[in-house]
């Protein structure tokens, strides 16, 4: 996520971009505290219920401008006829046909008599006799892929279904919308689901307890007031209200470049957006503090590893219907977000394969149980091609043209570049349509392969991410936010810092009361031995969990 923070006072200066003022009467309160403050705080106490969230009645009210949350409702799968149970016949007679055409019943005895004559029925749904009918006689390979695609995405989530290319909807952008309050400054899909996406949000919120406990202690401080923040982050019930990876940072630089004289600082948490932020920095181009995120030990390890652990398989499952026992994966990279699939698709009983270009990386992985190869060495005969480098032109054209026939191809690194998805539109390719975000490519021969979400992250596109892994990152960059925010002028200079440790304890600490987690304390003899605080950090920063 990127994330930019402008002051007040500067920010009226900027022509031409429109940032609204996030007050404390249209927005909901963050937490003010400096790293100062964080140190200071006590954690929660172990085993104690976490600090109840703000009552309905104190948050803002919903939608406000530009926070209708653009959901698309399911709709609820059609119910299925039961057909009536056939009784068995008498196990004593026997059944001839008459010459005449009747049916006779032969006794034990060798009496024949003749049995009623009954009308045959054929037994069929209603329903089903009716869709039928309605259908025309000839159909078309591609209208039939279409109305199966269109039937296969009722029972999926609205993640999964948002983003469905058929929409031929008007463009958000085209429309007038008012909210309850007749405000329309805001651009959503349908104003009229707000009311949904409030419960959606709702559901959301008893997975986010740090959050929560932020909200609540900010409401007196309001550390953010008078500031204007963009977020660019992808649209979820989570997340509340673009694409992340550093786009926000790298659109203004491009197009606005003065913009970055009035901002305070950036907070960045993706793989690439860092690697950007870092690119910019030693090209001497950063003009402005930024807080890598990403690298923060709550984000690398909750984010990335235990996150991709659930919604590889999530993904996958409701993409594919797939089983993973016997099949076999190659995994490309074994970061954190590789190790997690890996994991994943290990458990479930799947032969997994991993590429790696870190010998680090690839001795751990071989460590864990993993084959190291090329990826040239098992393409032709792997069942599922997962990439989680964030790199580019991972699985290029030369590797699809020689995948075997229905293999899976997906991407859970964060950019959409690591599968070379430009490669495949070329006119001797046909692409079919199978359901949202699912879609066959096709060769000449009659190959295809199965490419999901067209290369973007599939976790994101096609399944939920846990909720609970979402407060942890919510929470951390909020307070990267608030420290770069109310930082005293000259504490960060033009450079990448790291989230302090002390801030990612005190994140991690938010969360322990969820499990009925109790922490052990160090005594002061304790603390004196290893030279440390008894409040922390407990680990140096070189430290790797």
């Amino acid at each position: 996520m990127s994330v930019q923070v402008v002051s007040a006072a500067a920010a009226a200066k900027v022509p031409n971009v429109e940032l609204k003022d996030l007050s404390p009467s249209e927005a909901e309160p963050q937490l003010g505290l400096s790293t100062t403050a964080v140190g200071a705080m006590p954690p929660p106490a172990g085993g104690g219920d976490p600090e109840a969230p703000a009552p309905a009645a104190e948050r803002p009210p919903v939608p406000g401008p530009g926070s209708g949350p653009a959901v698309a409702l399911s709709p609820a799968a059609g119910k299925v006829p039961q057909a009536s149970a056939m009784k068995r016949s008498d196990p004593h007679h026997q059944h001839q046909r008459h010459r005449d055409g009747g049916e006779a019943l032969v006794s034990p005895d060798g009496t024949v008599t003749e049995a009623p004559r009954t009308v045959k029925k054929q037994i069929q749904f209603a329903d089903q006799k009716q869709e039928f009918n309605k259908r025309p006689t000839k159909i078309g390979r591609r209208s039939l892929s279409r109305s199966i695609s269109q039937s296969s995405t009722d029972s999926y989530s609205s993640a999964a279904s948002y983003t469905d290319s058929s929409d031929d909807e008007t463009s958000p952008r085209d429309k007038q919308q008012k909210n309850s309050k007749g405000s329309s400054d805001f651009c959503v899909k349908n104003i009229k689901q707000a009311e949904f996406g409030r419960r959606e949000i709702e559901i959301a919120e008893q997975e986010m307890p740090a959050l929560m406990a932020l909200r609540k202690r900010a409401q007196g401080e309001k550390p953010l007031a008078g500031a204007k923040i963009v977020g660019c982050t992808h649209i979820t019930a989570q997340t509340a209200i673009l694409d992340d990876g550093g786009d926000l940072t790298h659109w203004i630089y491009k197009k606005y470049p003065n913009m970055f004289k009035k901002i305070k600082g950036i907070v960045e948490e993706s793989v690439t957006g860092v690697h950007r932020l870092y690119q910019l920095s030693k090209a001497g181009k950063l003009c402005v503090p930024a807080m890598n995120v990403n690298d923060s030990v709550t984000k690398q390890k909750f984010d990335n590893l235990y996150c991709c652990r659930e919604s590889i398989l999530d993904g996958l499952k409701r993409t594919t219907d797939m089983m993973f026992g016997g099949k076999q994966v190659v995994v490309c990279g074994y970061g954190e977000v590789g190790k997690g699939c890996c994991a994943a698709l290990k458990a479930m009983g799947s032969i997994v394969y991993v590429t790696e270009i870190d010998p680090i990386c690839a001795l751990q992985a071989c460590m864990d149980g993993f084959r190291l190869v090329k990826l040239n060495e098992v393409i032709r005969q792997v069942d599922i091609v997962i990439t989680c480098t964030g790199n580019k032109n991972v699985v290029t054209r030369e590797h699809l043209d020689r995948m075997k026939n229905s293999c899976i191809v997906c991407n859970m690194g964060h950019s959409n570049t690591e599968i070379d998805v430009a490669s495949l539109r070329t006119p001797e390719l046909t692409w079919e349509r199978v359901r949202s975000q699912v879609d066959h490519v096709i060769w000449p021969d009659g190959k295809r392969i199965i490419l999901l979400a067209e290369g973007r992250l599939l976790n994101l596109s096609c399944s939920t991410v846990p909720t609970f892994v979402l407060s942890i990152t919510a929470t951390t960059q909020a307070l990267a936010l608030i420290e770069l925010y109310n930082a005293p002028e000259g504490r960060y200079k033009q450079d990448v810092y790291l989230l302090p440790k002390k801030m990612d304890e005190y994140v991690a600490s938010l969360h322990l009361p969820t499990f009925d987690a109790h922490l052990t304390e160090l005594t002061d003899e304790q603390a004196k031995y290893l030279g440390l605080n008894k409040n922390g950090p407990f680990k140096p920063n070189y430290y790797r969990y």
